[in-house]
């Protein structure tokens, strides 16, 4: 990686894994100006995970899901951190999954449900009731 401040190249000086987040936190130092900064390296999840809608695939919107646990979760008072929370949850319940990295929108809506029934009851049925697959 290079340097933000002066475009010359950097070394890791600190690095951790933040599962939370699915994110590894580096601290990284220039080799030139000796700037220190932070990044953060995440998966890319549209690459990483597919979803199958019907003959054919499409990336996986981790912004979708967001959208539609929000929705889901639109009467707490934090309902945003929570929403994050929910999606990050479900991201990393899907990463570990055993099968290909390739789901039905009927797997990802179970998962969430259940994710979401934990955390907020009327929050799962509100997303149940949007999602009528979920009901047989």
């Amino acid at each position: 990686m290079i340097c933000v401040y002066c475009g010359h190249e950097t070394k890791v000086i600190n690095s951790r894994l933040q599962k939370r987040n699915n994110q590894v936190w580096r601290r990284r130092q220039c080799l030139a100006c000796k700037a220190v900064f932070t990044t953060h390296e995440a998966i890319d999840l549209p690459n990483a995970l597919l979803v199958q809608s019907g003959a054919s695939t499409k990336a996986f919107l981790p912004d979708l899901l967001f959208t539609e646990v929000l929705l889901a979760l639109q009467d707490r008072k934090n309902c945003y951190v929570d929403a994050r929370e929910v999606t990050n949850t479900v991201i990393k319940n899907l990463l570990k999954l055993p099968e290909s990295p390739l789901f039905a929108p009927e797997q990802i809506s179970k998962l969430t449900s259940k994710v979401l029934g934990r955390l907020d009851k009327r929050a799962g049925l509100r997303y149940m009731a949007e999602h009528p697959s979920l009901q047989s």
